[in-house]
């Protein structure tokens, strides 16, 4: 299939949502969750000042916020969305599943959506 061959868009309806009980606001909660090859570029290295257009706010090109994220901070983010009720959809990338089990595991026991967003930054399967 080629990318020009799209299902296309289409409006879903022109009458006003109504949310349950007259509530005027919707919250839809995605956790992101990414894996690449360390070996390779990290993605997002830099990140650009939108307002002024110009480069600021260099991250560390070691892992070391991907290794906390993965080792730590998604189980902080688990536990507190948990441990609050609060539905969730988790976005990840393919091999998320396979480089890290314990965490797709938790996040279908726990009922979480699932909502993929394609392989590893770079990686060959993406480019075919």
């Amino acid at each position: 299939m080629a990318l020009s061959d799209r299902i296309p868009y289409q409006r879903r309806s022109t009458a006003p949502v109504v949310l349950p009980g007259g509530n005027k606001l919707a919250v839809w909660v995605i956790l992101n969750v990414e894996e690449w090859r360390i070996e390779n570029a990290m993605p997002r290295t830099v990140l650009s000042n939108r307002r002024w257009g110009s480069r600021c706010c260099r991250i560390s090109r070691t892992g070391r916020g991907n290794e906390y994220g993965m080792r730590a901070g998604f189980w902080r983010q688990f536990k507190a969305l948990t441990d609050r009720k609060i539905p969730v959809t988790l976005a990840l990338n393919a091999n998320v599943c396979n480089s890290y089990p314990r965490v797709a595991s938790a996040a279908l026991e726990a009922g979480f959506e699932f909502m993929g967003h394609g392989f590893p930054p770079g990686s060959d399967a993406q480019a075919r």
